[in-house]
């Protein structure tokens, strides 16, 4: 029994040696393993600092871009900005007198060079190339280095990123003529990038505002060509302005942050109504040939150059002409038959169909008669004997005539015989009272409407319009129709067309368009002496 327990004891004692040598040969495999990972760590960590950290001991010197506020900043082409910087030994020491070049994206761009002063510092100019793109995502990469490299590497402490941007050009050029409200003004020109020389900005939205100096009318705008930025474009002009003076604002916002904004100012004139200083003969013959002409003025001073005239002769139809820089026109017309008093009418042609006219009158008398020369050669003295009494009983007869035309003239110039004066007072209180649509409708209603019916005992019935009396004043009454047309056209037109709307200008020319007619039925002038 002993002995059993001895072995027993025994194999205890083997099985605990044996796992205290296990435990013991794990346990030290375990710490080697730590310990190998740990320098295998550093070890590593040292590598990846020793690659992403040069070392300043393969340096000779160090550059350093001291006025960093520009990086990421935009910059015009064209535009200089000014790069600061200093060049030091790895002991802090500044490098003097060394040359100093940028670069952009490590392209040397030799030009823009400075060299250090005593304290290692430079200041380079740099001008934006034009050949930075403005739309570029990245930027361009600025960085100072040493142009003299002997001496081995320069450590680049730092770089700048500088984008571009560039500004516009608007032009657009137009004839510079008076226009007529509700015309168009044609525009020509282009939109281009930095100057005129630049290249074109297509489809970019111009925008125009019309002005003056009480008024400003709604905007719109158009596109520039989708080829080249050209500009061709018709540019409406309000209808409704009323100033000599008006002005055309052109402009465009840019493209932020790429591109500038540019505008374009333009001033015309306009006119609405002519006045015209007639240089033409007053008297002519039947197929002799006159000179038609004058000069058309606004406000009697602003001058209608450039604009294309229809000249009309007796209500004939009409020729054109053109006045010049000073609003002079001439032309050259010949008298057809026909002797009396005859109109002339010049009209300024515009696309908006306004009335711009003025009328002038020349009278016509008969041509000469025409006696043909005979083929022989009479004596002086047998032609006396025979051109001379001939020649008396001619102007024996004429004279017979004349008196008796003179007779009948002055017995028809009295036939009407009317209180001009009270009614030339009556429409003087109409005209200085304002009213001036009333006063011209009383010149009508109470003037030559009492004139007819005195001269012809006729007057106008109540379904008959204005119209319908010219008409009937021309067929029936046998008054000239140069003469009958304008006055009743004027005076409808201002009393149903322009109530309230009509100056003293507009009286006084109808005024002067009744003169004719005054005179055709009463063999007076028709002078209003206000």
């Amino acid at each position: 029994m002993l002995k059993l327990r001895f072995k027993k004891k025994k194999k205890n004692i083997s099985i605990g040696i044996f796992l205290l040598i296990i435990i013991f040969t794990v346990s030290i495999s375990f710490i080697n393993r730590n310990v190998n990972f740990v320098d295998l760590n550093n070890t590593q960590r040292r590598s990846i600092e020793n690659r992403d950290t040069p070392k300043i001991s393969a340096f000779w010197a160090s550059i350093n871009i001291t006025n960093y506020q520009l990086n990421n900043t935009r910059h015009l082409h064209s535009a200089t900005i000014t790069i600061k910087g200093n060049l030091k030994y790895n002991n802090g020491t500044g490098v003097k007198f060394t040359d100093i070049a940028l670069f952009v994206d490590s392209t040397l761009y030799p030009q823009f060079n400075n060299i250090t002063d005593l304290n290692g510092d430079f200041q380079i100019e740099f001008r934006i190339p034009f050949s930075f793109d403005i739309f570029s995502l990245s930027g361009y990469k600025i960085q100072a280095n040493v142009t003299d490299n002997i001496r081995g590497n320069v450590f680049k402490e730092n770089f700048l990123m500088i984008f571009a941007k560039t500004t516009s050009f608007l032009n657009a050029s137009y004839t510079d003529n008076p226009y007529v409200p509700g015309e168009n003004l044609a525009l020509s020109g282009y939109l281009r990038y930095y100057n005129e020389n630049g290249m074109g900005i297509p489809n970019a939205q111009i925008n125009y505002t019309w002005y003056n100096r009480t008024q400003m009318w709604s905007s719109s705008s158009f596109l520039t060509s989708a080829t080249d930025g050209s500009i061709s474009q018709n540019i409406p002009i309000p209808a409704d302005v009323y100033s000599q003076t008006l002005n055309l604002n052109l402009s465009y916002s840019g493209n932020f942050p790429y591109i500038n904004s540019s505008q374009k100012l333009i001033s015309i004139n306009v006119f609405r109504d002519i006045d015209c200083v007639w240089s033409t003969e007053t008297e002519a013959s039947e197929g002799s040939n006159i000179t038609i002409s004058g000069q058309i003025l606004y406000n009697n001073s602003l001058k209608i150059s450039n604009r294309t005239l229809m000249i009309s002769y007796d209500g004939r139809p009409p020729y054109t002409t053109v006045t010049d820089a000073n609003g002079f026109f001439t032309y050259t017309y010949t008298i057809p038959d026909g002797t009396g008093n005859k109109s002339i009418q010049i009209g300024v042609v515009n696309t908006p169909g306004k009335q711009l006219n003025s009328i002038t009158y020349i009278n016509i008398t008969a041509k000469a008669a025409y006696i043909p020369s005979g083929s022989g050669e009479f004596p002086f003295l047998v032609f006396s004997l025979v051109f001379f009494p001939i020649l008396a009983g001619i102007v024996a007869v004429l004279a017979v005539f004349g008196y008796r035309y003179y007779k009948k003239q002055e017995k028809e110039s009295h036939v009407v015989n009317l209180p001009l004066e009270s009614k030339l007072i009556n429409l003087k209180i109409l005209k200085d009272s304002g009213r001036l649509e009333e006063s011209l409708s009383y010149l009508f209603n109470a003037v030559f409407m009492d004139l007819i019916d005195a001269r012809y005992n006729k007057v106008k019935k109540e379904n008959e319009t204005i119209r319908d009396f010219a008409i009937i004043s021309v067929k029936e009454l046998k008054l000239t129709p140069s003469a009958i047309y304008p006055f009743i056209q004027t005076v409808e037109k201002i009393i149903y067309g322009k109530p309230f709307l009509i100056t003293e200008k507009d009286f006084y020319s109808t005024c002067e368009l009744f003169s004719p007619i005054y005179f055709q039925l009463t063999g007076h002038n028709f002078d209003l002496n206000f």
